[in-house]
């Protein structure tokens, strides 16, 4: 079933969720230039977490009460249903979080080359308004689309100029970008001079940038230190753990070793490199190094 088809069935099913208003949900699909509606968008999560937990549940039933039975069939079972509820609920908002991220990122990294070329543009004697809708049309990533969205406010909407840069600056990503635009607003009311503003700013951005990159080799760095020293080792003394306690006889609850040793492969040691790939993605993803 192609996805375009799937949401709109989703929408089909839950499209009376758009009959209450939800801003939060319109901001987040806004900002991370998703074209769908709020019932959409929830319908989704929601068809996704139904047909995950039905096909996981009996899935893992069949599969170990009847094709590899075990003991802890109903506890590998409840790990498996778990895990896809918890990834059908979460897959889609990480998704959108994650384009809200790239976006912002993207726009962080290529402002400052914008800034000086609004820069030369005001040099040669273009205004602020006119220099906007150059760059609209320019191939500067998230920036030219967050400028086009200004364009299309004041071209297609009839909005003024200065109502159109406050509404993208209220709903983008990027804090210094939000700045800058307030910036420029100001700076068409009071008719002040948009090349120093922006030759201004931009060596600011790029003094900013060069922290950050610095910033992120030193975290990079901690991390690979914290996984080497932490995951890994703590994996290795967890079998040599359970194979001591497998020779002493002992038991841990009811559990035998070759149990506690399929729970700790198969489900203790991908769940901590998953943990740990989240924290990656969660640390370095926002741009925030």
């Amino acid at each position: 079933m192609p996805i375009s088809t799937y949401r709109r069935y989703a929408y089909r099913l839950f499209k009376g969720l758009d009959n209450k208003p939800r801003p939060g949900t319109l901001k987040l699909l806004y900002k991370a230039d998703v074209q769908m509606l709020p019932a959409m968008y929830l319908g989704t999560i929601i068809l996704s977490s139904i047909i995950a937990t039905g096909a996981s549940l009996i899935g893992s039933f069949i599969v170990f009460r009847f094709i590899f039975p075990t003991d802890l069939w109903w506890l590998y079972t409840l790990a498996i249903v778990g895990s896809a509820i918890g990834f059908s609920v979460g897959s889609f908002p990480l998704i959108t979080y994650n384009k809200i991220s790239a976006k912002r990122v993207g726009i962080d990294s290529t402002l400052p080359f914008v800034l000086a070329y609004l820069a030369t543009l005001s040099s040669a004697g273009m205004n602020p308004v006119e220099s906007i809708k150059h760059v609209a049309l320019k191939n500067f990533g998230p920036v030219s689309r967050e400028f086009q969205k200004v364009v299309y406010r004041e071209e297609i909407l009839g909005e003024d100029i200065i109502t159109a840069l406050n509404f993208v600056a209220t709903n983008t990503p990027s804090d210094p970008f939000r700045d800058i635009l307030i910036g420029v607003t100001n700076i068409i009311v009071s008719g002040g001079s948009l090349r120093s503003y922006c030759e201004q700013q931009s060596k600011i951005l790029f003094d900013q940038k060069r922290a950050k990159l610095k910033g992120f080799i030193d975290s990079l760095a901690t991390f690979s230190e914290g996984y080497i020293g932490g995951v890994v080792i703590s994996i290795v003394m967890g079998i040599i753990g359970i194979i001591i306690v497998g020779a002493l006889g002992f038991k841990i609850l009811f559990f035998t070793t070759q149990n506690l040793l399929d729970i700790f492969v198969f489900v203790v040691v991908p769940l901590v490199n998953a943990i740990f790939l989240a924290m990656l993605e969660m640390r370095f993803s926002s741009g925030e190094f």
